[in-house]
């Protein structure tokens, strides 16, 4: 089963949308193949969406979408979200190579890496999370870049 990564360089508003869609599409119940009409079975049983993400500012979007609760309203009476913080991208890849997860936010390295890992069998990298992840800091001292030439 292919599990789902989010994390390359995109808006970040429209990956809080994005994320909380992501969540809904997971809850939406089969269609049957002869009249596109829902199963009672998934109807009836709502599911649980395993979700992984760093407690850092790079994951920001899921900071926001699980502290304003945009996932769980998406999801409605279709299911619930279970929220799993991870310390590193590794961790959370591992997470989900061994089915703990079912979508996970992580950097562009360890969604390579997990990849790789799995031939591109296990998971698929679906959106774009947020730009510019990492900034430049300085000194309180440092009031302009030109301060920092040659240091």
């Amino acid at each position: 089963m292919r599990r789902v990564l989010t994390g390359a360089p995109a808006l970040v508003g429209t990956a809080v949308v994005g994320g909380a869609l992501l969540v809904a599409g997971c809850s939406s119940s089969s269609s049957s193949a002869a009249g596109g009409a829902s199963t009672a079975t998934a109807a009836a049983a709502p599911v649980t969406v395993r979700l992984g993400y760093l407690a850092n500012i790079t994951h920001a979007p899921a900071l926001l979408a699980v502290k304003n609760g945009y996932f769980t309203k998406e999801l409605g009476s279709a299911g619930t979200v279970k929220t799993s913080v991870f310390t590193s991208g590794t961790q959370e890849t591992t997470a989900i190579l061994a089915g703990q997860l079912d979508a996970a936010y992580v950097g562009p390295n360890p969604a390579i890496n997990a990849w790789q890992k799995s031939n591109g069998t296990a998971i698929k990298i679906v959106s774009g999370v947020a730009t510019g992840g990492a900034s430049v800091v300085v000194k309180p001292a440092v009031s302009s870049a030109t301060q920092l030439k040659g240091q």
